[in-house]
C-alpha cells in the first residue's frame, strides 16, 4: 500500500465535505471546527499555506502512518481471506493523509484519506476500515450485487462487527464504533443475522433483505 501527502485531493475535499451532512454526521461541523478561517473563497491559498507551514509535521505523521499499516497488515488481510474466500495482500491501495477530519474513501481506485491528527492506534483503525470495505465491496461485487443505500449501511455495520474480533482488536487497538448515528437502530439486528449466518455470502444477503425491508 502506497502512503502520501495529496494536497490537491485536499482541495477536492474541502469542496465537496464543506456542507456535507451523510448518516447524521456533520462533516462540515468537523470542518469548520478545526480549521475556522478556511471558506470557499480562500480554500485554494488557505490549503497550500497549510501545508507549506506543517510540512515538517505531515512528514512525521506521514512515516508513523506506515509503521500503522506494517503493525495491522498481516492480521487484517488474514481474517479478511478467512471471511472472504481471497487473499487482498497484493491489491494495490493507497492511503493518502488529510488535513481534514472527513476520511473518504474511492472505491473506483482503492483509495482513501486518513485523518492526521488521529491517534497512532486510532489511524490503525482508519486504514482497517477502509480497507476491510474494499474487500467487502469486491466480495459483494463479485456476487453482483450492485451499489445502494442498503449496501453502503451493511457495509458500515459489517465493519462495526468484524474489526471488533479479538483476532484484530488485539493488533488495532483501538475500538471500531459505529460512526454514522442514523444506523444505530439497525445494528443489533445485524448482529443477531451475523450469529446465526456464519456464511459471509448468506450473511449479506439475509442482512441486505432486512434493509430492503425497512425502505
Amino acid at each position: 500500500m502506497k502512503i502520501e501527502l495529496n494536497k490537491q485531493l485536499d482541495k477536492e475535499v474541502y469542496m465537496s465535505f464543506r456542507d456535507a451532512m451523510v448518516g447524521g454526521a456533520d462533516f462540515g461541523k468537523k470542518i469548520q471546527d478545526d480549521h475556522p478561517h478556511i471558506s470557499k473563497e480562500n480554500h485554494i491559498e488557505y490549503i497550500d499555506n497549510f501545508y507549506l507551514k506543517s510540512k515538517g509535521k505531515l512528514e512525521e505523521i506521514l512515516k508513523d502512518t506506515k509503521l500503522c499499516f506494517d503493525e495491522i497488515k498481516e492480521p487484517l488481510f488474514l481474517e479478511l481471506q478467512k471471511y472472504f474466500g481471497r487473499d487482498f495482500s497484493k491489491e494495490n491501495y493507497t492511503c493518502y493523509l488529510s488535513i481534514f477530519n472527513c476520511n473518504p474513501r474511492y472505491l473506483e481506485n482503492k483509495s482513501f484519506q486518513v485523518y492526521y491528527k488521529r491517534s497512532h492506534d486510532m489511524r490503525k483503525e482508519v486504514i482497517a476500515h477502509e480497507l476491510t470495505h474494499f474487500a467487502f465491496y469486491d466480495f459483494c461485487h463479485e456476487l453482483g450485487i450492485k451499489d445502494d443505500k442498503a449496501l453502503w449501511e451493511l457495509s458500515e455495520i459489517f465493519n462495526v462487527i468484524f474489526l471488533n474480533l479479538k483476532a484484530i482488536q488485539k493488533f488495532v487497538g483501538a475500538e471500531e464504533l459505529l460512526f454514522y448515528p442514523d444506523l444505530k437502530s439497525k445494528l443489533e439486528e445485524i448482529k443477531k443475522i451475523w450469529t446465526k449466518e456464519q456464511n459471509t455470502e448468506k450473511f449479506i444477503k439475509v442482512s441486505l433483505k432486512y434493509f430492503q425491508s425497512l425502505y
